[in-house]
């Protein structure tokens, strides 16, 4: 049976049905509005004490509604870009899942052995590779942190180009070994899918109601919304975490924005994204090994 009919998502193309819609470039200011609101918000509560636990849950919450309320008055806009008006979870497509299937498949072989080659090369004190990162970084209050984390953490390094052994993170072996699937669904459902709903499903699309995208990358349509909506997600990793090397989670965000207008869901951004974070705690398990 043809997607098209297996599936009650949107395709790829349904997008025209609100591009025949009115323009709202107002909606652009709203959705930066609200996402400035929600990372304030989270900073703020974290300084007045509220626990890290709690902070997240109210991070997780309003990814997830926030996009539905502001949308509350334009349902048909809102049920094309996913985040409502009928519930916070998009219905699920086979499509989402084998485009992430497809982009997993490209892109996990060789990003693995550029991980293995670059910290193999940076834990023996070869930099050269991070200078432009290390120049921008001396000129904020952050100068040093770069290097200073990566002495940590390459303190457990093997030294050698592959890990001596494959390990798994020390939460997946709990409770008999279904701790690989809750750290699984944790990722899914209260990592990778609520960032999609909120910066691709969210702000992404009230960003094309303003900046429109004018040409296709590999038969997706993208623009600058899809870079200020990546931007935006990458700059929103410091709240949490104030690391200029946080920054570079705007490089998997255009991939993530690629697979949300390429498959038409945000199962396949959010499927990829849940599974590129398991697989780098996987390496990082592996290759700085920790407790003998």
């Amino acid at each position: 049976m043809r997607d098209e009919v297996a599936d009650p998502l949107p395709s790829p193309t349904d997008a025209v049905a609100v591009r025949s819609l009115p323009p709202r470039p107002e909606l652009a200011a709203r959705a930066l509005v609200a996402t400035a609101a929600v990372y304030g918000g989270y900073a703020l509560i974290g300084l007045v004490g509220v626990p890290g636990e709690l902070r997240y849950l109210a991070l997780v919450a309003s990814f997830y509604l926030l996009p539905g309320y502001v949308m509350r008055g334009d349902p048909e806009r809102a049920r094309t870009w996913q985040v409502g008006p009928d519930g916070v979870i998009p219905r699920w497509s086979w499509r989402g899942a084998r485009w992430a299937a497809v982009l997993a498949l490209a892109v996990f072989p060789p990003f693995v052995f550029v991980f293995w080659w670059f910290y193999a090369d940076v834990c023996h004190g070869h930099l050269g590779v991070l200078a432009p990162v290390l120049w921008i970084e001396g000129l904020t209050p952050a100068e040093g942190g770069l290097s200073r984390y990566l002495e940590r953490l390459c303190v457990p390094h093997e030294g050698g180009f592959f890990p001596g052994a494959l390990r798994f993170p020390e939460e997946w072996t709990r409770w008999g070994g279904l701790g690989i699937a809750v750290a699984a669904a944790v990722e899914v459902f209260a990592i990778a899918l609520p960032e999609e709903v909120f910066h691709r499903g969210f702000l992404m699309s009230a960003c094309e109601e303003r900046w429109r995208p004018t040409r296709r990358v590999l038969g997706a349509p993208l623009g600058m919304a899809a870079v200020i909506a990546s931007f935006v997600f990458a700059v929103g990793h410091l709240v949490g975490m104030a690391e200029l090397a946080r920054l570079a989670t705007f490089f998997p965000a255009l991939a993530f924005s690629w697979l949300w207008r390429r498959s038409g869901s945000l199962w396949a951004p959010a499927l990829f994204h849940a599974a590129a974070n398991l697989l780098m705690a996987l390496l990082l398990a592996s290759t700085f090994p920790r407790g003998g």
